[in-house]
């Protein structure tokens, strides 16, 4: 009986009346405020990212590191670029074809694998950052104090992102529980 309510009321909802321009900004692929927050956020990371490719060298002593030490932190930072724009091409080409339900399943089990993916990457930068940092370096106590700060400030950093992505996959499954309820 309640689903019979709700047809009816569904089907006595006018459609707002849109013109082309409108249609046409909604359907630009970027107008999503997310999508546009997450393509600024690529855009900001990818230069510092970039930026710290081509200073490292010199600004770091780059050039009296073995080899290895400056390929870790290349591929690392790469990586990093990498995933940041796979996560914004995860986001933007996300479609619903006509089951919205087993759309939005995928999309969370992609997510999932994504936050996997993100963290271990990201664990990998920081590895690659205190490895290429601490090359060849004699540690004092104070080094040493100083190392496990910037490790406790990598590890708040690795859980924060972990967190940001947990919140956001909940939503989805929170989402995916709403449509369930209703159908049942």
């Amino acid at each position: 009986m309640e689903i019979d309510n709700l047809k009816s009321v569904w089907k006595d909802i006018s459609t707002p009346q849109k013109n082309s321009e409108e249609l046409s900004l909604l359907l630009k692929k970027n107008s999503h405020p997310i999508l546009a927050s997450a393509k600024k956020q690529i855009i900001v990371e990818s230069l510092g990212f970039t930026a710290f490719l081509f200073c490292y060298f010199a600004m770091f002593d780059g050039e009296t590191k073995p080899l290895a030490t400056n390929l870790i932190i290349i591929a690392a930072t790469l990586l990093q670029l990498f995933y940041g724009y796979k996560g914004f091409l995860l986001q933007s080409r996300f479609k619903s074809s006509t089951n919205l339900n087993d759309d939005l399943k995928s999309f969370t089990i992609q997510l999932k694998s994504y936050r996997f993916q993100v963290v271990l990457v990201r664990l990998l930068f920081a590895v690659g950052l205190i490895t290429f940092f601490t090359y060849h370096i004699s540690f004092s106590e104070f080094k040493w104090w100083l190392l496990i700060s910037i490790f406790a400030i990598f590890s708040v950093q690795l859980w924060l992102l972990y967190r940001l992505w947990t919140k956001r996959i909940n939503k989805l499954e929170a989402t995916l529980a709403e449509f369930k309820s209703i159908n049942t």
